[in-house]
C-alpha cells in the first residue's frame, strides 16, 4: 500500500478539508500514517493569511526535504493558491494543487505516481492550471465545497457548512486564495449532524470562512433573508444533540433574528461568540472595508450577552494597519475594554499581495506594529484572566478531550471554552462531568475538580 500523511496548516476550515482528503485517500486504498519520515506521499494543507504563514510553509517544505528525503512532497491550501509559482521554483516540492483543484487532489496524484512509475517527470502543477505569482489571479469560482464526513476520532467534530468568501476586505487575500463564497447542501450537512449525535459526539462545532453568509448562493433558499436560520433550526432539531458551537460570525451577521433563534436554544448553543472586530475606529474600520461601524459592533457583542450573559466573546484585532494614528489605536483599546471581550486574537497587519491595503499610503514602521501587537497580547492575557477569574468555585460541566499533558491531566473545556485540566485517571475522554473550578493553574486554564455530588 501507498502510504501518506497528511500535514495541516492554518483554519479549522483547512482543518476539515484534511480530514476530507484523508477520508478520499483511504477510500482509493491509501495507508494512512502520522509522520512524514513513514510517508511515500506527504500533502501539506497549506495557509497564507500572513506573510508568516507563507515563510512557515516554506521553512516547512525545506525540513519535510532534508528529514523525508524520499517523500512526495505535495503541496496545496491558500499558498499553493495565492503563490502557486514560488512553490513549484523550489526543488523541495514535487507537486502544487491549488485550492481551485484541490477536490480532484487524490486523482491528480494517482495520475502523478503513475508517470512516475514510468520514469517520467511530471510537471509541477495540474495540466489546465496556471501558476499564480504574488496573488496575481482572478476571484475564481467554484461549485467544490469539499464536503466529506467529519473525523468522527475527535471530541468535538468541526463541519465546514461553507467555504470561499466575497468580502474583499482591503488586507485580505482569503478571497482570492479560497474563491467565491459556495454553500453545502442543508441535507448532507444536517445527515452529518445525525451521524455524528448517533455515534456519540457530544460538541458539534460548525464552520466556515464566512458562515454568515451561508445559502446565500443555493437556489432553494432564493428569496430567504437569513438561510442560515433555516439551517441551524433544522441542526438543533436533531435528538440528541448535546452541544453545538459556532466558531466565528461577522458582528453585522449576528441579527436579532439570529440570537433570538441561538437564545430559544440556550441549552444546546455554547455559550461562546468569536466576533472578529479587527479595529475600534470607525475611520480605519472603513479603509479596511468592513460592513460595520463600532457601534455596530458593540450592539452584536451587547445583543449577544443579553441572552447569554456568561458568554465568552472574542475577537480578531489587526493593529499596525496604514495609516492607523494613535488615536485609531486608542479607540481599539477603549472600544476592546468597554465591551470587556474575553480574549483576542492579535495579527499584526501584514502587507498581502494583490489587495487594496498594499497599495494603501501611510505604512507603519514594523517597531510601531511590533510594539501596538504587544500591547493587545498584554491586554488579551488580561482579559482571559479577568473572565476566568469570574468561574472560579462554580460547578460547570466539562467535555473531556483525548489530549493528556505532561502532568498526567486531561484537557477539557466548558461551554462557554473556559479551558480545563483534571486528573486523567479521575475523568474520561469523550465524556462530560462536573466539576468544581479551584483555579488557574497556569495562564489561560483552570484547574477541575470532579464534583462529589
Amino acid at each position: 500500500m501507498v502510504s501518506v500523511y497528511v500535514k495541516t496548516l492554518g483554519c479549522k476550515v483547512n482543518t476539515f478539508d484534511s480530514h476530507a482528503l484523508e477520508n478520499q485517500f483511504k477510500a482509493k486504498g491509501y495507508l494512512l500514517v502520522s509522520e512524514a519520515d513513514r510517508a511515500d506521499i506527504t500533502v501539506v494543507n497549506s495557509c497564507s493569511v500572513t506573510a508568516n504563514a507563507d515563510k512557515e510553509a516554506r521553512y516547512l517544505a525545506r525540513r519535510l526535504r532534508r528529514d523525508s528525503p524520499e517523500t512526495v512532497l505535495v503541496f496545496t491550501g491558500c499558498y499553493a493558491q495565492t503563490d502557486s509559482a514560488r512553490l513549484t521554483a523550489m526543488e523541495e516540492v514535487d507537486f502544487v494543487i491549488p485550492n481551485e483543484a484541490k477536490e480532484r487532489l487524490v486523482d491528480l496524484i494517482d495520475a502523478s505516481l503513475d508517470q512516475r512509475r514510468q520514469g517520467l517527470l511530471p510537471p509541477k502543477l495540474p495540466s489546465g492550471v496556471k501558476a499564480v505569482s504574488d496573488n496575481k489571479q482572478s476571484h475564481f469560482k467554484s461549485a467544490v465545497t469539499l464536503f466529506d464526513r467529519a473525523d468522527s476520532e475527535q471530541t468535538r467534530a468541526f463541519i465546514k457548512i461553507q467555504d470561499g468568501c466575497n468580502g474583499f476586505c482591503s488586507y485580505c487575500l482569503i478571497p482570492y486564495a479560497r474563491g467565491s463564497s459556495r454553500s453545502v447542501l442543508p441535507s448532507p450537512i444536517v445527515d452529518e449532524c445525525r451521524r455524528l449525535v448517533d455515534a456519540g459526539v457530544l460538541e458539534i462545532v460548525l464552520t466556515g470562512i464566512h458562515i454568515g453568509d451561508y445559502g446565500r448562493d443555493l437556489p432553494s433558499y432564493a428569496g430567504v433573508s437569513h438561510p442560515i436560520l433555516h439551517l441551524l433550526s433544522e441542526i438543533m432539531s436533531l435528538p440528541g444533540l448535546v452541544r453545538l458551537r459556532i466558531s466565528s460570525l461577522e458582528p453585522g451577521e449576528l441579527t436579532p433574528e439570529l440570537a433570538a433563534l441561538l437564545g430559544q436554544h440556550s441549552g444546546l448553543i455554547c455559550d461562546h461568540m468569536h466576533l472578529p472586530l479587527q479595529s475600534g475606529s470607525d475611520r480605519i474600520l472603513k479603509l479596511m472595508r468592513r460592513s460595520y461601524d463600532s457601534a455596530g459592533y458593540s450592539a452584536a457583542v451587547q445583543r449577544f450577552r443579553a441572552l447569554f450573559p456568561n458568554a465568552s466573546i472574542g475577537a480578531d484585532v489587526i493593529p499596525g494597519f496604514p495609516s492607523e494614528s494613535e488615536e485609531d489605536f486608542a479607540a481599539t483599546l477603549d472600544l476592546i475594554k468597554s465591551l470587556d471581550l474575553s480574549y483576542l486574537h492579535v495579527f499584526p497587519y501584514s502587507e498581502r499581495p494583490n489587495t487594496a491595503a498594499k497599495r494603501m499610503p501611510g505604512h507603519l514602521d514594523h517597531s510601531v506594529v511590533k510594539a501596538r501587537s504587544s500591547e493587545l497580547r498584554r491586554l488579551s492575557t488580561e482579559l482571559a484572566a479577568s473572565y476566568g477569574r469570574r468561574f472560579i468555585g462554580r460547578t460547570m460541566p466539562v467535555l473531556w478531550e483525548k489530549d493528556v499533558d505532561p502532568k498526567g491531566r486531561r484537557l477539557g473545556h466548558t461551554m462557554n471554552y473556559l479551558s480545563v485540566v483534571a486528573d486523567a485517571s479521575q475523568v474520561q475522554p469523550g465524556t462530560i462531568s462536573e466539576v468544581v473550578l479551584k483555579g488557574f493553574v497556569e495562564q489561560g486554564r483552570l484547574l477541575g475538580r470532579p464534583s462529589q455530588d
